[in-house]
């Protein structure tokens, strides 16, 4: 017998009139039948219909064109690069220069012996300072001069690298006053029966403070001496005088410590230990120095020989590397764009760089050239203006001027500097 369907039954319920009862028990037991079997099967209805459908998702897996969809992912990337790098080409415009670099350089130079000298002249330095700033637009050196002109709080300060000879003596020194104020000539005590050289070396200025290496020769008792220190001094120490014949003066307490510089509670004290616990000499932290290694400012502290109960052992140091920043104190903006590895890969000949503190000039030290470029423009491009630099001339000073300061910059130290007495290096158009 057929199984009536429980939808036809529910029909014929619904239709009428009936040819005989409606609602039988017959009828009953029928509609009950066909609920109880319906019951039955829905446990084997929803496993099955659980495979088809798992099975329908591993088919519609393997049927998918997925070489098309990889094809249409890689080409996602490739769109997005194409439409970065075309909005960087629009966007890559170089900052226009707004700052001011107030830049000192340092050139040695090999003594000229003279006759009728028993000490061989000693190596000594001159120094030159250019202001690099924007005119209407324009990047141009704007003044150049000897000596190095400095700002120091608000005023500018001069140091001039002058001689005074005598029949005996020879002395290379430094002189440090007001821009605005004369230089005034020192000097120093003459003793026929001594002959000495003297030689000052600046190597750094910024803010308030100088390094500088100090270097005597004489003849005492007819025995060749000779004496080297190395010390950081403020800009009021270094206008006090000068220390003369070394032999006589064991201790110059006219410069800054270390300590004095990075404050008491840093424990200077440990990391000067832990610096000469391997050395043969002393590691004070009153004789120290700053130094330029490319990209930034160091600080160095000078071995000396311990000081012992026995003869006299002439001045002499060796440098060592400070493991700390300097501070801002000493050198307030010494931030490069990027890491010296960076430089080079864009300029492999490059000796040094600045950046400058608003991140719009970059400076380049290459071939014995100064080269100048807006912040952001591309490597391998001609830079706005290049500079020669005098054979072996080396970095002394590098400070910014910002802001109203530009203009200020370029009014006074066109003043401050004058051409007509310097040794002029051409520009390379």
């Amino acid at each position: 017998m057929k199984n009536p369907d429980p939808d036809d039954l529910r029909k014929q319920l619904e239709s009428g009139p009936l040819e005989r009862p409606g609602f039988t028990s017959k009828l009953q037991r029928e509609i009950e039948e066909a609920v109880e079997r319906k019951e039955r099967t829905k446990p084997r209805i929803k496993p099955m219909l659980c495979f088809a459908g798992v099975g329908a998702i591993a088919a519609a897996i393997l049927l998918f064109p997925w070489n098309t969809l990889h094809t249409q992912s890689d080409a996602a990337p490739v769109a997005d690069a194409a439409i970065t790098a075309t909005t960087a080409s629009l966007n890559l415009s170089p900052t226009p220069i707004t700052t001011a670099l107030l830049i000192g350089l340092r050139t040695e130079h090999e003594p000229t012996s003279e006759p009728g000298r028993v000490l061989k002249p000693m190596r000594y330095s001159t120094y030159r300072t250019m202001l690099i700033a924007p005119v209407r637009g324009q990047l141009q050196k704007t003044s150049e001069g000897s000596g190095i002109l400095m700002p120091y709080k608000q005023n500018f300060w001069k140091i001039d690298s002058l001689v005074h000879r005598t029949k005996t003596d020879e002395f290379h020194y430094l002189s440090a006053h007001l821009a605005d104020q004369p230089v005034k000539p020192e000097v120093f005590p003459d003793q026929e029966d001594e002959q000495l050289n003297r030689t000052e070396t600046l190597l750094f200025a910024g803010n308030q403070y100088v390094s500088i290496a100090e270097s005597e020769q004489t003849v005492r008792g007819g025995t060749p001496y000779q004496a080297d220190r190395i010390w950081v001094r403020t800009l009021p120490q270094l206008k006090e005088g000068h220390t003369v014949q070394f032999y006589n003066k064991p201790v110059d307490k006219n410069h800054v410590s270390i300590a004095d510089v990075y404050g008491t509670n840093t424990n200077i004290s440990g990391v000067l230990a832990s610096i000469s616990s391997s050395l043969r000499g002393e590691v004070s932290g009153e004789s120290w120095t700053v130094q330029r290694e490319p990209g930034h400012w160091v600080g160095k502290v000078a071995e000396t020989p311990r000081v012992t109960n026995t003869a006299a052992v002439p001045d002499s140091y060796a440098l060592h590397d400070f493991p700390r920043e300097l501070p801002d104190k000493v050198v307030n903006h010494d931030d490069l764009c990027c890491n010296w590895n960076g430089i080079q890969s864009s300029w492999p000949q490059a000796t040094d760089a600045l950046t400058s503190p608003m991140n719009d000039m970059l400076v380049i030290f290459e071939n014995g050239k100064l080269k100048f470029y807006p912040y952001g423009q591309a490597p391998g491009s001609d830079p706005q203006l290049v500079l020669n630099l005098l054979p072996g001339e080396q970095l002394v000073m590098a400070q910014w001027a910002t802001d109203h300061y530009v203009e200020e910059w370029i009014d006074k130290v066109g003043r401050y500097l004058a051409p007509e007495t310097d040794k002029h290096v051409p520009s390379i158009d």
